[in-house]
């Protein structure tokens, strides 16, 4: 009576590798993912280092990549020239720190 259901139990027997194949693959396939995933973060952070741009000027960029404006300039379709949202950087600051240098140099002169 064994003989009958031998075959039956024997492609059972199959599937339950099979699927303990497919679930290996599965847990496989999520560790690669996360390598990659890891790995594609890494490379962004090398790029953006060589880039050497600061945080805001990195942002500044990102934000005309999303909204096209990039291609536009690259496409020679923006006949404007090229101002701080587009990438150049704003030295306002700069300005202010240096204010701010001449007035602490006028305190000097009148203390001494």
């Amino acid at each position: 009576m064994d003989s009958k259901y031998e075959k039956l139990d024997r492609i059972r027997a199959d599937i339950q590798k099979d699927r303990d194949r497919v679930a290996k693959l599965q847990e496989q396939i999520k560790q690669k993912e996360a390598k990659l995933k890891e790995a594609e973060a890494s490379q962004i952070v090398a790029d953006v280092g060589a880039m050497n741009m600061s945080p805001e000027q990195l942002g500044e960029f990102l934000a005309l990549i999303q909204s096209g404006q990039i291609s536009a300039l690259l496409n020679g379709q923006n006949s404007s020239p090229v101002n701080a949202t587009a990438g150049e950087v704003n030295d306002e600051s700069d300005d202010e720190d240096e204010d701010d240098y001449e007035d602490m140099e006028d305190i000097d002169d009148e203390e001494n």
